[in-house]
């Protein structure tokens, strides 16, 4: 398989989790209920339906799996999250830090950072999608079912990276409190800042790498079935 879409599955999952904790989350329940009851839960009746439509679903063209073609998705993924990396990198940078700091700019910056991360990471996915349903029947179901998916978890997703800013927002007024309580030990005055900029980087890479986890299944199905096709 290529480097490139090789990952272990919920990596990146357990990094933003980690990452969450460290800024301050609470920590998860321990008394969930199970993956299946959890996710059983977001499927309405009309979710299940569409559900069972696409499990049944057969393309009229399905094509052949091409090796070129996922050679070119996989470019694709790589390029994204390298551009959405770099930009990521630079957060923070552009806001000018006033004698009276606020939390508002750094929160601005960081929830239009999450937009452009899942509005690219979501052009992707529809991407990868619409090009499996030539690669034969097999890829085109699999497409049909990830896009009934998709939508089902989109509210619920969303309802989960908003706890982001949310929580970044209490770790941008520890990290103050705490400067002004120790700014007469003579620390830099601005040592807090960057390490509240650094932490949002971190959590905003999480969170690609977590957004670009379906892409990478995807890709994972459609090269196993390439290497199976004669």
């Amino acid at each position: 398989m290529s480097q490139a879409i090789s990952a272990d599955p919920g990596s990146s999952t357990a990094r933003l989790m980690q990452l969450l904790s460290a800024a301050g989350a609470p920590a998860s329940g321990d008394n969930l209920p199970c993956f299946g009851e959890r996710l059983s839960r977001l499927f309405g009746l009309g979710d299940t339906m569409s559900l069972d439509s696409a499990q049944a679903f057969r393309s009229r063209q399905p094509g052949v799996p091409q090796a070129g073609t996922l050679e070119l998705l996989v470019r694709e993924l790589a390029n994204t999250r390298r551009a959405l990396a770099k930009r990521t990198r630079t957060y923070g940078s552009d806001i000018e830090a006033g004698d009276d700091t606020s939390s508002e700019p750094y929160i601005n910056a960081l929830l239009a950072s999450q937009r452009k991360i899942a509005a690219t990471t979501r052009q992707l996915r529809d991407k990868v999608r619409k090009a499996m349903r030539d690669q034969g029947q097999t890829l085109a179901r699999l497409a049909e079912i990830d896009s009934v998916f998709d939508h089902t978890m989109a509210a619920y997703t969303g309802q989960c990276f908003a706890q982001i800013p949310r929580v970044l927002e209490q770790r941008f007024q520890s990290l103050h409190t705490s400067f002004e309580q120790e700014s007469a030990s003579g620390a830099n005055p601005d040592s807090w800042l960057y390490r509240y900029c650094e932490e949002a980087q971190n959590l905003l890479l999480a969170e690609l790498d977590v957004r670009l986890e379906p892409v990478l299944g995807l890709l994972e199905a459609c090269h196993n079935e390439v290497s199976i096709t004669p």
